[in-house]
């Protein structure tokens, strides 16, 4: 009998399931990695130089302001949001960062806001006081739900901006699905090493693919109908595991955004969008141009089950534009 040869044979085996016990372990350790808004593979100063470096082939995040605020009107402004700057004297927000019914007698006052322009909010190039808040009229009187897509405030300012370029808006029904776009925001990072939790975390900015459109929404006020619709995006892993709004799993908010498909292909720079983020833009190119197709609402609820907040799985719902267009030009004539 050859011993040699069987030697050689055990050991080729071993190494074989040595091998492959190994692979399952990187695979395993890969699909257990949990991580914050952004890839676990890349460091938050990645995503930050993206808005700081503000290339010529990539939206506006110039536009992109703070809002550092309080709801009451006092100096005691312990909240914090993002919002764009679509004309010189105008911001397009959420509305629910300066009202919701539930917790609030009324709308926060404008003499409480302040905003922040530049890429540091600790640092800011300026700061601006506000004139008026103006919310989506069925807003105001207690349709607050993704469902009637109506979560928009334009804020005035005291004083124009002028050194900057303000952001060009969807006028029309030309938001792509499968398209690549780039949310933009002031989220609060602190959760992460990374970040400094005694500081506003700095402007940054997520890639990701348009998975969602939803229409045919509407509310009324005061005798008016108003049309909403809906976008939205999912935070995928890199390895393809985790993709949200492709599986079989369909959580209640979910519902709201009907059937479609999703990309499991991370992003180089995919993101979500986290606490703060709110009233943030969702960028989309049409036709060489970066416009604003969504304001950021919020995301959904327990998108993937055993889900934690900003972790892969996030499901990122934003108001659409377009379809609140004519309203938005007339709220600020």
């Amino acid at each position: 009998m050859n011993y040699q040869r069987i030697l050689v044979l055990m050991c080729s085996i071993a190494l074989f399931f040595s091998c492959n016990k190994d692979d399952e372990e990187v695979v395993s350790k890969e699909e257990n990695t949990s991580t914050f808004g952004i890839r676990h593979d890349k460091k938050l100063a990645e995503y930050e130089a993206i808005t700081a470096n503000n290339r010529s082939d990539l939206p506006n995040f110039d536009a992109v302001i703070q809002f550092r605020y309080s709801l009451d009107g006092s100096d005691n402004q312990e909240y914090t949001a993002s919002g764009s700057l679509i004309d010189e004297e105008w911001i397009l927000t959420a509305a629910h960062n300066f009202y919701v019914q539930e917790t609030q007698f009324s709308p926060a006052r404008a003499s409480g806001i302040t905003v922040k322009v530049g890429n540091d909010p600790n640092n800011p190039i300026a700061e601006y006081s506000v004139a008026e808040v103006i919310l989506h009229p069925t807003w105001l009187t207690g349709n607050q739900d993704y469902g009637h897509a109506n979560d928009l405030c334009l804020v005035k300012l005291s004083t124009p901006i002028t050194t900057i370029t303000p952001a060009k808006l969807v006028s029309k029904n030309r938001e792509q699905l499968e398209s690549v776009v780039w949310v933009c925001g002031f989220g609060d990072y602190s959760k992460r090493a990374d970040q400094d939790d005694n500081l506003d975390s700095k402007k940054h900015a997520v890639s990701n693919i348009l998975d969602r459109k939803v229409a045919g929404l509407t509310t009324s006020a005061n005798g008016i109908t108003y049309s909403g619709s809906l976008l939205a995006i999912d935070f995928d892993n890199p390895i393809g595991t985790i993709n949200s709004l492709g599986d079989d799993y369909i959580s209640e908010d979910e519902q709201i955004l009907g059937s479609g498909t999703s990309n499991t292909v991370a992003l180089d720079f995919e993101g979500t969008t986290v606490k703060g983020d709110s009233g943030g833009p969702l960028f989309i190119n049409n036709n060489g141009v970066w416009e604003i197709a969504g304001v950021l609402s919020g995301g959904a609820t327990k998108p993937i089950p055993n889900h934690t907040d900003g972790d892969y799985g996030d499901i990122s719902i934003f108001v659409r534009v377009s379809t609140s267009y004519d309203w938005i030009i007339l709220a600020m004539q």
